[in-house]
């Protein structure tokens, strides 16, 4: 067994940047409350990352079968450099200190944490096995990175979750919608492995177009909560680059290639997520 295979196991590309919706919370946060950051806050975006961190060893471990098939040999499992049992007790264990930490934030992070687990689990283990179902793969991935993460930063810095909540609805939006749309490229590949996503289920034309559907519903939850005050007025030019995301998703669905969408979206959100976060340090 590789030390360096069993880290991989813990996709840091994708386990780090689950602290992002943490610290867009934090950004509200201190926008409407003047908070800083705190110990509790710092040991919650540990928490944050631990979880995830477990939910995504746990989802290779029940995907081994499929990967196998697939002759994903690049992964660590199918190669043979971690075995089962290591990851296994990696990805359950690693929920262990994230409870353990929460429980020294509060009984409510606690109890925020044990949800996020059963989230993280339940995407990938049977029987529910979220993933394999369609619309509730993608909203378990909004659920989890919107209203839960942001719930529990709110709850570190001592704020009223339900607002976190409110503050979280249109990020819960755009996130079910990017899970769904980021599956779409591999439609084909789920479908010969007999995998149901949102993706699959609904195909590509009319997976572009719910996706298009969604986006537009989240830009324009933004635009109202920026009307409200939930967010600063000058957060609504973020929505130029939503637009812009919008038409690329339109051109995709009338023939533009995927890697050329993705990549002009990809620059679109990173741009807007500035233009839209900005404000809230003025």
């Amino acid at each position: 067994m590789e030390f360096r295979a069993v880290v991989s196991l813990l996709r840091l590309k994708f386990s780090l940047p689950s602290i992002v919706p943490g610290l867009v919370a934090f950004t509200i946060a201190r926008y409407h409350y003047g908070v800083f950051f705190t110990v509790n806050f710092l040991i919650a975006m540990l928490v944050i990352f631990l979880v995830t961190s477990a939910g995504l060893v746990i989802n290779e471990y029940h995907d081994y079968e499929l990967d196998v098939f697939a002759n994903r040999t690049e992964l660590p499992l199918v190669s043979g450099k971690v075995s089962l049992r290591t990851a296994k007790l990696l990805g359950y264990g690693l929920f262990i200190p994230a409870l353990i930490l929460a429980g020294l934030i509060s009984l409510n992070a606690l109890i925020i944490t044990l949800i996020a687990s059963f989230l993280a689990i339940a995407y990938s283990a049977p029987p529910l096995r979220f993933k394999a179902r369609p619309l509730v793969d993608s909203l378990t991935n909004g659920l989890t990175y919107g209203p839960v993460t942001m719930g529990l930063v709110f709850e570190s810095l001592g704020l009223p979750v339900r607002w976190a909540i409110v503050y979280s609805l249109p990020f819960l939006v755009l996130l079910s919608a990017g899970h769904m749309l980021l599956a779409i490229p591999t439609i084909e590949e789920d479908l010969s492995l007999g995998a149901r996503t949102s993706a699959s289920w609904l195909g590509r034309e009319r997976g572009i177009k719910v996706g298009i559907t969604l986006f537009g519903i989240s830009s324009l939850m933004l635009a109202m909560y920026c009307l409200l005050g939930y967010y600063p007025p000058a957060s609504i030019a973020s929505l130029a680059f939503m637009a812009y995301s919008i038409l690329q998703l339109w051109k995709w669905l009338q023939g533009a290639r995927q890697e050329d969408v993705f990549r002009k979206m990809e620059a679109a959100f990173l741009i807007g997520a500035v233009v839209f976060l900005l404000p809230f340090f003025l």
